[in-house]
């Protein structure tokens, strides 16, 4: 199946989206999609991030300094007007004909994936979490908590349009699912922090600020990336304050996240995967598309903010850090609640439903015994057997033996590409 994806990164917009685009990308691509990226030049190499992820990337047309006319809150972040996009867009993938166009973009709206979805006759996903305007879509992606994603989207979207929300739809990248955990110590002997792929307001620097008001001695690792446009002056306060690590560009963030008994960071994507990895953290919200994600987190005892909501300040900053390093059984609390919120494989649920219409069937073997085993243990699937106690190995392997050697049954194994994802018997 031939997938596209329409994203943007800029000084604006920030990286975040390109991140959750790529976790997408891996997992589907892992499902035999054959995927293709669209980007506008809007001053971050986007491609070269892309490309260097092994993805091939159409750029469309640098903007001009025009102003951009919309009545779309953020609809000057695509540097050009919502039907021009949208008319490049179908010119730069006419050829191509995807099946799916996925957008993850606060610039469009219904206008855009109406004319995108005519011009190439495909179906549209949107990965959104604002819910601040119309929506036309075959599929919807929030990966944010709430408690109820369709009264959220009530009038945005078409009443039959299916809806992927919360953390167990979190966008990853592959190496979550199976990344070493966070392992909780009663002393914070490290903090680290990371404020997103940009940090324009330089909030990296206000955290390390806030750790030293706090009176932490200890080690700091802040997490950087090139696009950051106030490295020089970070550069310079991580070298005022011993023991400090600046670390540009990391590839590996699940590692970073579960080296350090506390995390300072923004309240975007990355907010996932610390909870993913189970890292205690001091969320600050930073931009106002975060207040999907850190007043509910902060309500549900999953991170801490400082109060009230919204503060920036260093020393108000330093008392909730200084309160979390001087309170180990909270920060083991944040750590479990976090890790019970998203196991990593979000991306892949995400890829399964988009390419459902590639399922496929073959006949079971003896090696589809393992996972045939993990199914029918999971408590999800005792509550529904007729027997709904956990079966053992080796009667499981013996019942799998007589089945596959059975001429009047049929065990069949459902995979999506080369993935399993279910078993159906027919006596």
């Amino acid at each position: 199946m031939k997938v596209a994806f329409r994203v943007d990164a800029s000084q604006a917009i920030g990286t975040g989206h390109l991140r959750r685009y790529l976790a997408l990308a891996h997992a589907m691509r892992e499902l035999g999609a054959d995927l293709r990226f669209v980007v506008r030049d809007l001053g971050l190499d986007t491609a070269a991030l892309a490309e260097e992820a092994g993805f091939e990337c159409l750029v469309l047309i640098k903007p001009g300094n025009e102003p951009v006319a919309s009545e779309i809150a953020h609809g000057d972040w695509a540097g050009v007007s919502e039907a021009a996009d949208a008319a490049d867009t179908v010119a730069a993938l006419g050829e191509w004909q995807p099946a799916w166009v996925i957008v993850d973009h606060y610039a469009f709206a219904a206008g855009w994936h109406a004319a995108v979805r005519s011009g190439l006759e495909c179906r549209i996903a949107a990965i959104d979490d604002l819910a601040d305007r119309a929506l036309d879509v075959d599929l919807l992606i929030d990966h944010n908590y709430d408690a109820d994603h369709r009264a959220k989207y009530a009038g945005r979207i078409p009443a039959a349009t299916p809806v992927l929300g919360g953390p167990r739809f979190a966008l990853l990248g592959p190496a979550f699912a199976d990344a070493p955990r966070y392992a909780p110590h009663r002393e914070v002997r490290s903090i680290g922090i990371f404020m997103g792929g940009v940090d324009h307001d330089n909030g990296s620097s206000l955290a390390l600020q806030s750790v030293a008001e706090a009176g932490f001695e200890g080690e700091v690792e802040i997490v950087a990336t090139s696009a950051n446009p106030n490295l020089d002056a970070l550069r310079a306060a991580a070298a005022d304050r011993p023991g400090t690590v600046l670390t540009i560009d990391l590839p590996d963030l699940a590692g970073f996240f579960a080296r350090h008994d506390l995390q300072i960071g923004a309240g975007g994507g990355a907010s996932w995967e610390r909870c993913c990895i189970g890292a205690p953290t001091l969320l600050l919200l930073l931009a106002e598309n975060q207040r999907a994600i850190v007043p509910v987190l902060a309500a549900e005892g999953v991170v801490v903010t400082p109060m009230p909501l919204g503060t920036l300040d260093a020393a108000a900053i330093a008392e909730a850090t200084g309160a979390l390093i001087a309170d180990p059984d909270r920060r083991y609390d944040l750590s479990g609640r976090s890790r019970a919120l998203v196991d990593g494989l979000g991306a892949y649920r995400v890829a399964l439903r988009l390419l459902a219409d590639r399922v496929a069937v073959r006949p079971a073997t003896l090696d589809d015994a393992g996972i045939m085993h993990r199914w029918r243990n999971d408590p999800a699937t005792r509550r529904v057997s007729r027997t709904s106690q956990e079966i053992g190995w080796d009667e499981h392997l013996a019942w799998t033996g007589r089945v596959l050697a059975d001429p009047e049954r049929d065990l069949m194994i459902g995979a999506v590409g080369d993935r399993p994802i279910g078993v159906i018997r027919f006596d």
